[in-house]
């Protein structure tokens, strides 16, 4: 199985049963004028907001076992599907998807590469809702694929030899760039490593060659044989780094949920 998938693959297999597509979409307000509009055929929402623990303060944090197991079911998801996840971004919040289902041991998930744009580009034909309705089924977990991480645990990190990579922009990496979050701290975790998602994609939002996500890695001074924490300003991009980890072969993957939103309001320790 592909960890990404083409448009073209996708639509010569959208008929199959086993296969779920799911948008991924997240969006700030102000930027959804600028997203692709549309669905594609079947497609079913995944909220990231929504299909969370709503009883943080923080949004999108990773659901409880339970609550995540019921929503997959109400989506009628079974344990035997392939998921392929998408967003209208192109990419962007579709490896979030991706991690979650992986957190939660599912590993028949993919992601559309290009997403939506790429659809459209193709020639391929879009529908105006989302699918809605269809079977309950009954959706169960599986011991994790991937992993999660909070506060403590990266405390405790900054002592052991744990490699924390950081996905937002250059700028706020060094604290040159103001964070869009309003009351949180600029800089980094001390000892992190910057690799900024959006310099692993191509300018139309594709992921880069399997050669250049090596080099930018290695550049970067990423030693993917060694545990990898990622971290964002949100959880998003982390799971960006995340999946291009995982596709080039690294083994111990966590992501630091709370990211910069929880890290930067905090009295945590920083580097600028």
């Amino acid at each position: 199985m592909d960890l990404l998938v083409s448009a073209d693959w996708l639509a010569n297999n959208i008929e199959r049963e086993d296969v779920k597509i799911l948008d991924g979409t997240w969006v700030l307000p102000e930027d959804e004028s600028k997203l692709s509009k549309g669905f594609i055929p079947g497609a079913k929402i995944f909220d990231i907001d929504d299909i969370a623990d709503l009883s943080s303060p923080m949004k999108h944090m990773l659901p409880t076992a339970e609550s995540f197991s019921n929503a997959m079911s109400k989506l009628g998801i079974y344990n035997a599907d392939h998921i392929i996840c998408y967003d209208r971004h192109g990419l962007f919040s579709s490896p979030r998807v991706w991690w979650t289902f992986m957190t939660f041991g599912h590993e028949k998930v993919s992601i559309l590469n290009g997403g939506l744009p790429a659809w459209v580009n193709a020639g391929l034909n879009v529908v105006s809702s989302p699918s809605s309705g269809g079977d309950i089924s009954n959706f169960n977990l599986n011991a994790p694929l991937i992993h999660v991480t909070d506060k403590v645990c990266v405390l405790g990190a900054l002592n052991e030899d744990v490699q924390i990579v950081d996905a937002r922009p250059s700028g706020r990496f060094h604290g040159t760039s103001p964070e869009p979050r309003v009351g949180l701290r600029s800089g980094r975790i001390p000892g992190s490593l910057s690799l900024p998602f959006g310099e692993l994609k191509t300018k139309d939002n594709f992921l880069r060659p399997q050669s250049e996500l090596e080099k930018l890695v290695r550049d970067a001074g990423i030693d993917l044989t060694k545990p990898i924490i990622t971290s964002c300003g949100s959880g998003i991009t982390a799971a960006g780094l995340a999946f291009v980890f995982h596709q080039l072969g690294a083994k111990d993957i966590s992501l630091y949920d709370g990211s910069w939103a929880e890290w930067g309001a905090s009295d945590a320790p920083l580097e600028i």
